[in-house]
């Protein structure tokens, strides 16, 4: 179901507030992937990354999957931000015509990669490209494929030497409704499957979570309702021995880190995990400060990146606020 179209500044406001949030996180110097527009000439890649724009507010998980990339040799180049929109957000709420020619531009800046593959990571790209836009049914025309980096990964688990870890056992929370979301949540799990010493737990999952967890989605079933369904699966891992409670999406991992304050289990993304076998580990800093909640200790921490990106400290606050509440 679409909604109305939103009144001036409305995607000005949503894209700014990512924005903030990742220059909370990062320094320019320190990002190895790109937010603008790509060259006419920009170099051949073997593999376009695409980020989509929401996990820019969780940017461990977009260092670890580079991470895991470089190991693997893999000729790539990672892409995302508002410039790289896949058209959903104009789309979901009745600005058809706006998100299908949105899509179109992000397709185009794929192509100038002349890239094999365009690995995507956002579910909502993934349905946008696939069910809106009909890129798959389409492939014939274009000069790439594509699909989820979980599939990638599985695709070429010959190049992943994964190290034993130290013995947990592990739940992926994940999604159904959809056969290639189905296919995504099969690939993490036979990801996690292949760590040594990591013991998976299948606790199931629930339709009424939609495509991935959203603000949208606990709105739609009632926030008390929402969190009795989460907290059930959750609390069901940890009934059977779980102490890993891993996330398959970046929106999932940013609304259930929070229920480690609460229960006695750690909550992370999938490929967090991953990487981990693999050598790889980056804080989780959405997950720091939702358990913080400590506003001033968070304006400490993020200042310096929030000066090198010019992010005035008043509304770097106002974010900080909003996003990690007191708890």
């Amino acid at each position: 179901m679409t909604q109305e179209k939103p009144g001036p500044g409305f995607y000005r406001n949503y894209f700014r507030e990512i924005d903030v949030v990742h220059g909370l996180l990062t320094k320019p110097e320190d990002r190895d992937w790109l937010l603008s527009t790509p060259p006419d000439d920009v170099k051949q890649t073997d593999v376009v990354l695409y980020l989509g724009c929401n996990v820019l507010r969780t940017t461990h998980m977009i260092r670890t999957v580079q991470d895991i990339f470089k190991l693997m040799g893999v000729n790539f180049a990672s892409v995302g931000g508002k410039t790289y929109c896949c058209g959903i957000q104009h789309f979901q709420r009745g600005d058809e015509d706006s998100g299908r020619a949105v899509a179109a531009t992000t397709a185009a800046n794929f192509q100038k990669f002349n890239p094999e593959q365009v690995v995507m990571w956002c579910p909502s790209c993934i349905y946008f490209y696939d069910d809106i836009m009909d890129m798959r049914g389409a492939q014939k025309e274009k000069s790439f494929d594509f699909n989820h980096v979980a599939e990638f990964l599985v695709d070429n688990l010959d190049k992943l030497d994964f190290q034993p870890q130290p013995e947990t056992t592990v739940a992926l929370h994940y999604h159904t409704g959809r056969a290639q979301g189905d296919a995504e949540a099969e690939a993490a799990k036979i990801l996690l499957s292949k760590l040594p010493g990591v013991n998976v737990i299948d606790v199931g999952t629930d339709a009424r979570f939609g495509r991935h967890c959203t603000p949208a989605v606990r709105e739609r079933m009632g926030a008390d309702e929402w969190e009795t369904m989460a907290t059930g699966f959750v609390e069901k891992a940890i009934d059977q021995g779980v102490d890993t409670f891993a996330t398959l999406y970046h929106g999932c991992q940013r609304h259930m880190c929070r229920y480690e304050a609460d229960y006695p289990v750690r909550v992370e993304h999938y490929l967090t995990v991953v990487g981990r076998a693999l050598g790889i580990e980056h804080e989780d800093l959405h997950k720091k400060h939702v358990l913080s909640g400590d506003v001033d200790a968070i304006m400490e921490e993020t200042s310096p990146c929030a000066i090198a990106n010019g992010i005035p400290l008043e509304e770097a606050r106002q974010v900080i606020q909003k996003i990690y509440p007191a708890r």
